[in-house]
């Protein structure tokens, strides 16, 4: 049963693959075998198609004795083993007056004068043949597929993702699975993160997500941001703020029906990753957290996230630290936690849920944004830098005259800031400085992000300096 469900999942997936690709195609089953009729480009996207484990371009025909087989395979493969050695691989299903050793050795007597010779353990050509009833498919390569389960055969998960690799990487692994995967998003930062973000997400499911209608839920986290940074210790603040994005998951969760969150959480990869920080983190929902990306190593995750095709689009989403202590706590008490998270006005957090937006990833139209205007790798003398990193980060060290402002407070510090003049914005990594650009260059002013943050500015004095 399990089987004859899997089956017809994949061949509805199958047709969908084929359909947002823009192309034609007759699907057929048999057990075992799915036959597309189709052009030869559709190789390209049935690999992306959970399920199938190989693919292979085939020449059909029917028959009556197996001296046409002969034949046949002679047409095709005569000059293709010229030079070189070769085997034949046949395997037969149904009543025939000859076997599968029948085949091959059949059709290897009949290549063998145009060829080098035949080897059976390490030949420069294969032939295949397969014998179905009274059809016969012969081919000559094996494309291997990503294998899995059809999407959408395991139930129904929320993803928490950033845009980055690591969270893309484990929706896929999910959906590689089978499972149907939904998306949420906490936007810390404002509109063009989120049109980033999208863009990566889209990027995953049109190219690997077939056989369900996606969805992206966006949270504007950045009223929690500011209630967490004022009354929350700084060495507890990412964990406390993971929290609140568990629970806004589990209740987008509850909401369609999913069996759980899924997260890119590599064990020990960053401060919040600890075991003791992921289990005050995940103590906070009763839905199962779902980590495909434990165990991994985030140049794995990188390697899987370059293969997948979502490398350059993660890329371009920069992460937003500057939420985030200059010291954080990496091994967290549950106790300490709970305490931390009695300080904040509850309201906060029902306000951030109640405004969540559902994005159809289906019909998300996505403007390509051009970021190379916007960023910027020097300081130029008559602009004014204004500093969005936390004001314990900026004491530690700064750019000599730069103006320390938060991000939060961005919107009031607006009408200090004079329309005429050149602003360079600087933050941790570049998320935030890019976010506070855009959004001054939309009501005209003339404003640029420091490319890859504080840190990238900081290597690069170090470098000037040694």
């Amino acid at each position: 049963k399990s089987r004859d469900r899997f089956e017809k999942k994949l061949i509805e997936n199958i047709k969908e693959a084929l359909r947002l690709s823009g192309l034609q195609g007759e699907v057929k089953r048999e057990y075992g075998r799915i036959y597309v009729y189709s052009p030869q480009e559709a190789i390209k996207v049935l690999r992306r198609v959970f399920g199938i484990t190989s693919i292979s371009s085939a020449v059909e025909f029917e028959f009556e004795t197996l001296g046409e087989i002969v034949e046949v395979a002679y047409q095709l493969f005569c000059d293709k083993v010229k030079g070189k050695t070769f085997a034949v691989k046949a395997r037969r299903t149904g009543t025939h007056s000859f076997t599968s050793m029948d085949i091959a050795r059949e059709v290897g007597g009949r290549l063998y004068p145009c060829s080098r010779g035949v080897d059976l353990e390490n030949p420069e050509f294969t032939v295949y043949i397969e014998v179905r009833g009274n059809k016969a498919y012969l081919f000559q390569d094996v494309v291997k597929a990503y294998g899995g389960l059809p999407v959408g055969v395991e139930g129904r998960v929320v993803a928490l993702v950033s845009g980055g690799f690591d969270s893309i990487v484990a929706a896929w692994y999910m959906l590689k699975r089978g499972a149907e995967v939904h998306f949420v998003f906490c936007n810390m930062a404002g509109e063009l993160t989120e049109r980033l973000v999208a863009s990566v997400v889209k990027m995953l499911v049109d190219n690997w997500g077939y056989g369900y209608s996606p969805k992206l839920y966006v949270a504007d986290f950045r009223p929690l941001v500011k209630e967490l940074r004022e009354k929350v210790d700084p060495g507890l603040l990412g964990v406390v703020l993971k929290r609140y994005m568990y629970r806004t998951a589990e209740h987008v969760a509850r909401k369609i029906n999913a069996l759980g969150i899924v997260t890119g959480e590599s064990l020990g990869q960053v401060s919040s990753q600890t075991l003791e920080n992921l289990y005050s983190s995940s103590t906070a929902v009763s839905l199962p957290v779902y980590r495909p990306l434990i165990g991994m190593d985030k140049e794995e995750i990188i390697a899987r996230a370059r293969e997948i095709g979502t490398y350059e689009a993660s890329a371009r989403v920069k992460e937003v630290c500057g939420v985030y202590s200059v010291h954080p706590r990496t091994r967290s008490r549950l106790e300490e936690v709970l305490r931390e998270e009695e300080k904040i006005d509850k309201t906060v957090f029902e306000g951030v849920v109640s405004t969540l937006r559902e994005i159809d990833l289906r019909t998300l139209g996505i403007q390509a944004e051009s970021l190379d205007d916007v960023d910027i790798s020097t300081i130029d003398p008559d602009s004014i830098v204004i500093d969005l990193r936390p004001p314990e980060k900026y004491r530690e060290s700064h750019v000599p005259g730069s103006i320390n402002i938060d991000f939060a407070e961005l919107p009031v510090a607006l009408d200090k800031l004079d329309p005429n003049k050149k602003y360079i914005f600087i933050c941790d990594e570049g998320g935030l400085s890019r976010e506070a650009a855009y959004t001054l260059r939309k009501l005209g002013y003339k404003a640029w992000s420091f490319k890859g943050g504080y840190r990238a500015l900081s290597r690069k004095l170090d470098g000037l300096s040694s």
